[in-house]
């Protein structure tokens, strides 16, 4: 998930049982998580691919770009004597082309009903959950994405901010009590614009 954007390129595509693997023993655990990471200047995108077996066989599917790296790191992990280790398989690419798309494909898998794919034509770009940002290719290495919100989730992510700043400067101060009653206002409600709270 990138912090660059509040609702662009944040979400996720999983296939098989990638949120049931906790329970299952290490031989039994299955599945993938696949991430598309963009900023708001950058010279690549990517799709951060998540999973369990390591030789599984991931492939990108679509026109209009190129992959310039592709990189598979292990994450050990050990959790109450079960092994929890995971796979990420990072596949960084540029845009070739002003229109195309780019699916991430895992055959071995099923999918739910996901989309695992972006696409971008016409000076805008879609993620992986369909939101639609504005594009500009300057060159091969070089884009610019600026995210499209509506008045009131910018009102909303303003007032937002303004809350978390409120409650590090009362924690700063080890004030306890103002933090409580910033809790309490918003719970009631006192931070809320057009049905969000904030």
């Amino acid at each position: 998930m990138s912090d660059d954007f509040r609702l662009f390129s944040n979400g996720e595509c999983e296939w098989g049982s990638w949120e049931d693997n906790s329970c299952l023993k290490p031989h039994e655990r299955s599945g993938a998580c696949a991430y598309f990471d963009s900023w708001p200047v950058c010279g690549a995108m990517q799709f951060r691919v998540w999973h369990i077996k390591k030789d599984l066989h991931i492939e990108l599917k679509g026109e209009g770009y190129k992959i310039k790296k592709r990189e598979c790191v292990y994450h050990p992990d050990d959790f109450d004597g079960e092994d929890q280790s995971t796979y990420c398989t990072t596949f960084v690419f540029n845009l070739t082309q002003p229109k195309g798309q780019v699916e991430v494909s895992i055959p071995s898998e099923t999918m739910w009903d996901d989309t695992s794919s972006i696409k971008w034509e016409d000076g805008f770009i879609y993620d992986l959950n369909n939101r639609k940002a504005h594009l500009e290719i300057k060159a091969f290495d070089h884009y610019e994405i600026k995210e499209i919100l509506t008045d009131i989730q910018r009102q909303k992510f303003a007032l937002s901010d303004r809350v978390y700043k409120l409650k590090n400067i009362a924690r700063k101060m080890n004030r306890a009590d103002i933090l409580w009653q910033i809790d309490m206002a918003q719970i009631q409600g006192d931070f809320r614009i057009g049905g969000y709270i904030a």
